[in-house]
């Protein structure tokens, strides 16, 4: 009996034992607190935020006015030739100090920085993209510890590496810092140069190892089975035994366990998992962007560690084989081209630390909404954060990934080329695992500009200049990059410069991606989109002003006009308000005051893009993208963006909405025929029938054609005719045609066709009925017009929310129900609603 008891009891203290949880591995301290700083040329501290920017600190101790406001841009240009000093103290205990291993990390510093812990100097940082570790567990103490960071002023640092070579470099102000190119001032952004701790930084304690670093990649996936890899970096402090596994949280796959023997230092390891039967993972609209969920565990004696991925299952590949025109330039996803349908995205914001979750995720989502399959990280901006590629991964959003570097050329010393490795490294290993990740950059604009921009006649380069900088060109974007690429990522099609060549050029239309700026640069006709169609149009664009809200965000009643000096200070382009008017005239009549004068800058702008868009999707397959020219605002200001800095969207986003549609009707009007496109980004082929229907603008219908179609991938003309047979002798000027995709009694596309530029129309001020009900997502807003009212736009005064659609065009007899989604409740809501159509412009 009494043996009995002991078994039990001891099988007992087994049992529990065994299901104890191990102690972690790994874990890491926040260093978010008690942060101060100052000027140092200054004796006065100040409470600063972390992560976080100088201009944002001395906005929050009201220092200096918000820099976003009327002209105080201006103001605060001093603030980049100080150098600035942040400290704080933390306590370590004494069983963090218990730990073999005590990493600081900073996942970012901007920029020169120099950090003491406990006034010893442990780091001397020079790239604000790259991650910084620093082995300080010899410089801690159980107890009270303090931090000073020091950050020279990036002006300072940049003018005096600029003395030292024997020439000027294009873009000389801002080339010699690693640090975000925008931040200098570009053609849509303010000149902010910021510093300080931008990214988290944090205490990483460990015992014995590590995970240091894991890469999942495909060795093959068919059908069946889709084998993949995990590369695994391990580093160890000591020799142990331990198992590394490979697992399924929510048992997708089978779970793959292997024995290793550590050894002291980095231990690379490969472990192989195959999942079945694999749910490929889509771009948006293609299909489902299924994402598996990947642990990899590393288990000793001493502990655990996991590291969680997720990866989607596909292939892509950027295919570009000879023609009968040139060469093709086009993506395939899961072995499947398909249209690239984008933008090119900045940083949404100025100061980065003030981005939220929320900020990101309602940016991808208007992607979304708007039938992107694809974003550019443009090579000026930031290596982004980890949220935005997760959202993209989510969302089926593919990204065309740029290294920073952006419209100038860069020193060639091997101090600045390591620094430059080591960044690719860092961010290569950081955002690899990602499947959105479609395609590397070298950089944007760089060989173009070299070629075709003069600058090497304008700076007066010798020969021999000009061969050492092209050569340090060659060495950063053909040796050092493929480089980094072929031992980190060789799973990714890299592309060395974009554009390939400059718009300048016959090859530009032929081969390769394009950057197309001659509609706007070389103000010529929006109609010459149509003869400037290249492969990939990674480039192009038109500008307007942003929402009448943001304007009135950043002015005073005084301002709002159009050559007032507060709006030329949020409007970068030296000739940009002279540009957009300048095609105004071409196009509409005079409006009647400034709030006006915006509102037709957004149709304007809608207007001309779609004739981009449209001539590159009627292009298919020879075109294969469109990624225009840009998605976003980092500060309110006029711009080619199509969602503006608060996330309003213009009558572009809506616009670009229906031409990334998978079924696209779209027209073309050129010498005196009328060509109808039926776009299709679906792989079967089916039929239906297109309907033409020719109203007058009191609705009246005139005539109707019916045409029996077959939809087939990529794009078609279905209907041709001249125009003069179309009107039948009805006035351009007073007809519209309505066009209509039609299958089984199902809608699947419509359009609308007017004959004449639109200062010829017979517009004229309508009165627009509204209904308002309550709905779910917020208000629904029904309605109709007995006359036509093109581009009708609606706003609600004081209340955030997001129309579900807006600047539309509401023909008589046909009315309209939109939403607009807010959490907010609005008792009245009809007094705040305001109703705009083009003819009260003018």
């Amino acid at each position: 009996m009494s043996r009995y008891f002991f078994t039990l009891s001891t099988l007992g203290v087994l049992l529990l034992v065994a299901c104890q949880p191990k102690n972690d591995l790994v874990n890491q301290r926040a260093l978010h607190q008690d942060w101060e700083f100052r000027s140092a040329d200054e004796e006065v501290w100040t409470p600063a935020s972390v992560p976080g920017v100088v201009h944002t600190d001395l906005l929050e101790a009201g220092i200096i006015d918000d820099p976003f406001y009327r002209s105080n841009e201006d103001s605060v240009q001093w603030i980049s030739t100080k150098d600035w000093i942040y400290r704080t103290t933390f306590t370590v205990s004494e069983e963090e100090m218990a730990n073999h291993n005590i990493q600081l990390v900073f996942e970012g510093l901007d920029t020169h920085a120099t950090v003491k812990l406990n006034n010893v100097e442990v780091l001397k940082a020079n790239n604000m993209f790259r991650t910084w570790t620093i082995d300080a567990r010899e410089h801690l103490t159980a107890g009270l510890n303090t931090m000073e960071i020091y950050f020279l002023s990036p002006e300072t640092y940049n003018k005096a590496q600029a003395a030292k070579l024997p020439y000027v470099l294009p873009e000389d102000e801002r080339v010699h810092s690693r640090k975000a190119p925008y931040q200098f001032g570009w053609d849509w952004g303010p000149r902010l140069i910021t510093s300080g701790v931008w990214r988290p930084v944090y205490l990483k304690f460990w015992n014995t190892a590590n995970i240091q670093d894991v890469f999942l990649y495909a060795q093959n996936i068919s059908e069946n089975q889709a084998d993949y890899r995990a590369q695994i970096e391990i580093l160890a402090d000591q020799e142990e035994e331990a198992d590394i596994r490979v697992s399924s949280p929510d048992g997708q796959f089978k779970t793959q366990t292997t024995k290793i023997h550590l050894k002291k230092g980095i231990n690379p390891v490969d472990l192989d998992f195959t999942i079945d039967d694999p749910q490929l993972w889509w771009p948006n609209g293609m299909g489902e962007a299924h994402l598996y969920k990947v642990d990899v565990t590393l288990e000793t004696a001493q502990g655990i560690v996991t590291r969680s991925q997720r990866i989607g299952v596909r292939t892509i590949e950027l295919v570009q084989e000879p023609d009968a025109h040139g060469s093709s330039f086009e993506f395939h996803v899961n072995g499947q081209a398909f249209f690239a349908k984008g933008a090119n995205y900045i940083p949404l914001e100025s100061f980065l630390p003030r981005l939220t979750a929320s900020d990101y995720e309602k940016a991808i989502e208007d992607a979304v909404k708007a039938n992107y399959n694809m974003l550019r990280v443009w090579g000026g901006g930031i290596y982004e954060d980890k949220l935005f590629y997760d959202l993209c991964d989510e969302k089926g959003i593919l990204v065309w990934q740029d290294f920073m570097f952006a419209c100038a050329m860069y020193p060639g010393d091997e101090p600045f080329l390591e620094n430059v490795r080591q960044e690719a490294i860092d961010n290569v290993r950081r955002i690899r695992n990602h499947t959105s990740i479609a395609l590397w950059c070298g950089n944007n604009e760089i060989q173009n500009g070299w070629f075709d921009w003069g600058w090497q006649r304008s700076l007066g380069y010798s020969t021999a200049d000009s061969l050492e900088v092209w050569g340090h060109y060659q060495k950063v974007f053909h040796d050092i990059i493929p480089e980094v690429l072929a031992a980190e990522d060789p799973t990714r099609p890299y592309w060395p410069s974009s554009p390939s060549y400059g718009w300048g050029h016959q090859e530009a239309t032929v081969m390769g991606d394009n950057h197309y700026w001659g509609v706007w640069w070389g103000k010529e006709p929006f109609e010459m989109y149509r003869q400037k169609v290249s492969r990939f149009m990674s480039e192009f664009g038109f500008q307007s002003f942003p929402d009448w809200s943001t304007v009135e965000s950043f002015t005073l009643p005084e301002d709002r006009d159009l050559w007032s000096p507060v709006m030329r200070t949020h409007q970068k382009h030296p000739i940009g308000n002279e540009t957009i008017d300048e095609y105004m005239k071409r196009w509409y009549p005079a409006p009647k005051d400034f709030e006006s004068y915006v509102y037709v800058s957004q149709i304007l702008q809608s207007e001309g893009m779609m004739m981009g868009i449209a001539a590159h999707r009627q292009a298919m397959p020879f075109s294969m993208g469109t990624l225009y020219w840009q998605f976003n605002d980092c500060w309110p200001v006029a711009s080619w963006s199509s969602r503006d800095y608060y996330g309003n969207w213009k009558a572009m986003h809506y616009t670009v909405r229906k031409a990334y549609e998978n079924l696209f009707l779209s027209p073309m009007q050129e010498d005196g025929i009328f060509s109808l496109f039926l776009v299709s980004d679906l792989q079967e082929t089916s039929q239906a029938e297109v309907v033409l229907t020719l109203l007058d603008f009191e609705g009246k219908q005139l005539s109707q054609d019916k045409h029996a179609v077959e939809i087939k991938p990529n794009s078609q003309v279905v209907v041709q005719a001249p125009v003069n047979k179309l009107l039948k002798g009805h006035a351009a000027n007073n007809s519209v045609l309505k066009m209509e995709l039609w299958q089984n009694g199902r809608l699947l596309a419509d359009n609308l066709h007017y004959f004449d530029l639109p200062k010829n129309l017979s517009l004229k001020a309508v009165d627009i009925h509204a209904e308002v009900q309550p709905s779910e997502k917020g208000y629904e807003v029904s309605l109709s017009a007995d006359y036509l009212a093109k581009h009708v736009y609606l706003k609600m005064d004081g209340v955030k929310g997001w129309w579900s659609n807006n600047y539309f065009d509401l023909l008589p007899g046909e009315p309209v129900t939109v939403t607009f989604e807010t959490s907010a409740a609005v008792d009245d809501f009809e007094a705040r609603l305001k109703i705009t159509s083009l003819a009260d412009a003018f």
